[in-house]
């Protein structure tokens, strides 16, 4: 029984979430579609987004990503 409700628990989030989810998704492809256009044509421009991309990651804080998707 526990079994079920905690299979129904994550289907309704999941439903609640996916839409923000594929939402930043496509955000993101576009951004990296975007830099990969850049690569040859400003390659300063690139090495600064890599180098803010970097920063990101190794700050990354999980309570912040959480409130973006809710």
């Amino acid at each position: 029984m526990l079994d079920k409700f905690t299979e129904k628990l994550i289907q309704n989030a999941m439903s609640s979430y996916m839409p923000k989810l594929k939402e930043m998704s496509s955000d993101r492809v576009a951004e990296l579609a975007d830099m990969k256009a850049k690569v040859r044509t400003n390659p300063d421009e690139v090495e600064l987004w890599f180098d803010r991309e970097i920063t990101k990651a190794q700050t990354m804080n999980f309570d912040d990503i959480l409130k973006k998707i809710t």
